[in-house]
């Protein structure tokens, strides 16, 4: 049945004009029925990004990436699900209080409210204090003086709202008069309580410093980061955590930052306050800072909402170059993983005896699925002992080549992890060869891997050859490491048994019939008599929640649904909102639990999730093997389904563009189209066009 259109979500979406939203931030002209302009993800001079009004929801056909007024939003200003849902809720003029959106208890939901919002409102206060004092306070000439000699003009200084937080109790006594609490200064973190043998009483707990507002990608001040004046300890003092700010999860001036990353499609992450400031200052629109040395997940899961091109650019000294590593390891982390076919074995002839030969048959036209990192890392390398608003002062075109000269993540590893190797010893060579090779081999595309293994043989001056048969084992470790339970692959083992290490791709979407599971195993035997478009979108959305159900019910059947399905695939709001929450917390690599799970999602997700469920009860059979047979059906149904909508929204376009003469789109179109209709042919080939 179809979710109400009274819901949370269709309210909003009534209250709302697409076209008006979307046209605030991407100028759009009227084309046919659509609305067309140049895509605000990815950069195109042929417009290819279009706004269908009539059903609400937009997509580009340069990129693909497409959805309804929620994932704008969540795509162009950064935001997860829960935020976009609160901001569009406010725009439609529908209040949350109730909190019913988002699964807490009306009390709970309102205290929680109450208190970030007065939250916001301390620290708006304190920021504009801060910054009055370093305009005003004669005894901020230093801290102004100090700016000056690091190059921050007047206007950065307004534009980023900088401060100065002068000795004593001075922040606490105003905040205090401005009818705030004490106990809500020192949650904030503003203040702290002095001991009662001296009197009691708070004290600031910013003193003598200059102070950076960090905000959120609204631009609203959440804490604040303070560099000591005076010869104080420590250098660098944040606001503790709260329930607005992460120190971990925030990333100074990416409020300013979020569309320029965007046009560029690159972010460039540097390490201080003062190198953010500076890089902008001088056109780096696209730079922000980590808060502390440290990249973690959570900024780049951030980062990755924006571009999936990432250059790091930490100071370059030993402290620097561990943090480049961390940082590279938290992007490989946090970045998603796009699974791609790799051929198997060629085909060879048969061998001396039958054994061997059934063995070799067994591999033939078959390929496997490998996780690939969705992402590019470069590594810019800076002059010694010169941090990059330094090197941005003195060297502005220096700057601009060490962008466009960034290394590729493998030189820059090849370079930081031989540095303290003496490379003229055989023990040199071998340790390089060690900490190298098991990275090169998780690179699967081949032709790179080659490249990679040849400038690690000219770095160590070792024969390419000997490297690769090196490679080609260390290949095979991580592969027994990714599949523990498959048999080795010199084990000998019966014709019956016979198991090759890569599956054929029609075996891995069987049908029903073709798997011998039964009628009653079918994911869409409800439904396959709907006829016409309304019963098309019924279809559509039974198929989507029958695949989320499989995977809340049977959460082993994530690597499949994922090697076939995205979040674009989902067009429902609660559907891709439930299938985006899942895909993150199968990303942590925790153990899934279904109940807590459930427990954490907004009310209104929660309700799709609950119909998902119902749709799989009773669905298979008692079999170890059906919830991975009936996730690959069910996500390659699905998959089938949104690749033929999209083919007829196409041709709804292709009509307007024809009929306007607009033979710059239709082009556009007809690459589009011929893309779909490639893929629709290679999943129908791939999978016996079942169903």
């Amino acid at each position: 049945m179809i979710a109400e259109s009274n819901s949370l979500i269709e309210r909003i979406k009534r209250k709302l004009d697409i076209v008006e939203e979307i046209g605030a931030v991407v100028p759009l002209k009227k084309s046919g029925k659509a609305f067309k302009g140049l895509c605000p993800f990815h950069g195109e001079r042929t417009p290819s990004f279009y706004v269908m009004p009539d059903r609400g929801s937009w997509h580009c056909f340069g990129c693909g990436e497409g959805g309804d007024i929620f994932t704008f939003v969540q795509k162009q200003q950064g935001l997860d699900f829960r935020e976009a849902l609160a901001l569009l809720a406010e725009r439609a003029g529908i209040a949350l209080e109730s909190g019913a959106a988002f699964g807490a208890g009306p009390q709970a939901e309102s205290a929680e409210t109450l208190a970030r919002k007065r939250l916001r409102e301390l620290n708006e206060a304190a920021a504009i204090w801060y910054h009055h004092q370093l305009l005003q306070a004669p005894e901020a000439r230093y801290a102004r003086g100090y700016l000056d000699s690091r190059g921050v003009s007047n206007d950065s200084l307004a534009l980023w709202r900088l401060g100065y937080a002068p000795d004593g109790d001075r922040l606490s006594h105003y905040l205090q008069e401005q009818g705030f609490t004490p106990k809500e200064l020192v949650d904030a973190g503003l203040a702290r309580e002095r001991e009662t043998d001296r009197g009691g009483g708070l004290y600031d707990y910013f003193r003598n410093r200059l102070i950076f507002p960090i905000r959120d990608a609204r631009g609203h001040a959440i804490a604040f980061g303070g560099r000591e004046l005076g010869g104080g300890h420590p250098k660098y003092l944040n606001t503790p955590q709260t329930v607005l700010f992460d120190k971990s999860a925030t990333l100074f001036g990416l409020d300013l930052a979020r569309d320029p990353i965007r046009r560029a499609n690159r972010v460039i992450i540097v390490e201080g306050y003062l190198d953010a400031i500076v890089t902008h200052q001088y056109g780096s629109h696209n730079v922000v800072a980590c808060i502390g040395s440290a990249i973690t997940e959570k900024h780049i899961r951030a980062i990755k909402k924006l571009t999936r091109r990432v250059t790091l650019c930490l100071d370059p000294d030993a402290a620097g170059e561990s943090a480049t590593l961390r940082g590279i390891t938290a992007a490989q982390a946090a970045f998603d993983r796009v699974v791609v076919p790799v051929p198997g074995p060629a085909p060879e002839r048969p061998g001396r005896n039958e054994r061997e030969g059934r063995r070799r048959r067994a591999s033939r036209g078959m390929v496997r699925f490998e996780e690939q990192v969705d992402a590019e890392i470069t590594v810019m390398r800076l002059p010694p002992h010169e941090d990059p608003d330094e090197f941005v002062r003195r060297d502005l075109a220096g700057w601009q080549r060490a962008i466009e000269e960034a290394l590729p993540l493998i030189d820059y590893l090849i370079e930081a992890q031989t540095a303290d190797l003496a490379l003229d010893t055989p023990q040199g060579k071998m340790e390089a060869c060690r900490r190298l090779l098991p990275i090169i081999a998780a690179v699967r595309e081949r032709t790179l891997a080659d490249e990679y293994v040849g400038r690690l043989a000219r770095k160590v001056r070792l024969d390419k050859v000997e490297l690769r048969r090196d490679l080609h084992r260390a290949r095979q470790q991580l592969d027994r490491e990714a599949r523990p339970a498959r048999p080795p692959a010199d084990e000998e083992i019966g014709e019956e048994e016979a198991q090759p290490s890569v599956e054929p791709v029609a075996a891995k979407y069987q049908t029903p019939a073709q798997a011998s599971l039964g009628k009653g195993y079918s994911s869409s035997h409800a439904w396959e008599d709907s006829v016409g478009l309304a019963g098309e979108l019924m279809a559509e959305q039974a198929q989507a929640e029958y695949c989320l159900g499989l995977l809340l019910d049977y959460p082993q059947t994530w690597p499949e649904v994922y090697a076939i399905l995205s979040e674009g695939d989902f067009t429902g709001t609660e559907a891709r909102a439930l299938f985006a929450a899942f895909a993150s917390a199968m990303g942590t690599g925790a153990a899934f639990d279904t109940t807590m799970f459930l427990d954490e999602l907004p009310e209104v997700v929660r309700a799709i999730a609950e119909r998902a469920r119902a749709r799989t009860a009773g669905t298979l059979p008692d079999d170890d093997q059906a919830p991975v047979r009936a996730a690959s059906e069910a996500a390659y149904r699905f998959k089938r389904m949104r690749l033929k909508a999209e083919v007829a929204e196409l041709d709804y376009l292709k009509r307007d563009a024809e009929q306007s003469g607009d033979q710059e789109a239709l082009r556009a179109l007809l690459q589009r189209e011929r893309y779909l209709l490639s893929q629709r042919h290679a999943i129908d080939a791939a999978t016996e066009v079942f169903g």
